[in-house]
């Protein structure tokens, strides 16, 4: 496989991570393409701002080149909506990973509709979705989530 072939994908909340991820890829032999997918602000800023970061390590390298910022905040910082807690709930079911709702359950979201928008670009990529944990902002979501897994075996406890 061409190493052209290879994505990684990443929630963006500030954007640090971002542009290492960005920058490292970069500078390796792997030149893999890195897919930002912002929770909060906009392109423009995450852009700026991780130019900003790669301009203090005089990387003479331009973000919009080495990196793709896709928004996926959906109706705001925090707030998800039902097709977000499913696709978190779903995840959680189908692979035993749990995803965050405030950032990485909004970026799966993101990049999910990214697929289904875009299926020729990413139908045979190899892809890693990065994520970095983010758990205790299930607290405020159990209330919305409770009623989506009451009736999954799966998700029971047994005690």
């Amino acid at each position: 496989m061409n190493p052209q072939e290879r994505d990684y994908c990443y929630r963006i909340i500030f954007g640090g991570t971002t542009a290492g991820l960005a920058l490292g890829s970069h500078l390796s032999t792997l030149k893999s393409k890195v897919h930002g997918y912002g929770v909060c602000d906009d392109e423009k800023y995450f852009y700026d701002y991780i130019q900003d970061l790669l301009d203090g390590f005089n990387a003479g390298v331009i973000s919009k080149e080495i990196l793709e910022v896709k928004m996926s905040k959906g109706a705001g910082y925090a707030i998800s909506s039902p097709e977000e807690l499913k696709i978190v709930k779903d995840v959680a079911e189908q692979t035993g990973l749990i995803l965050d709702p405030v950032y990485s359950g909004k970026a799966v979201n993101g990049f999910l509709k990214d697929m289904k928008e875009n299926p020729s670009y990413w139908q045979g990529r190899k892809v890693l979705f990065v994520h970095t944990g983010g758990l205790l902002g299930m607290y405020d979501k159990v209330d919305q989530l409770q009623p989506m897994v009451a009736k999954s075996r799966r998700m029971l406890m047994e005690g």
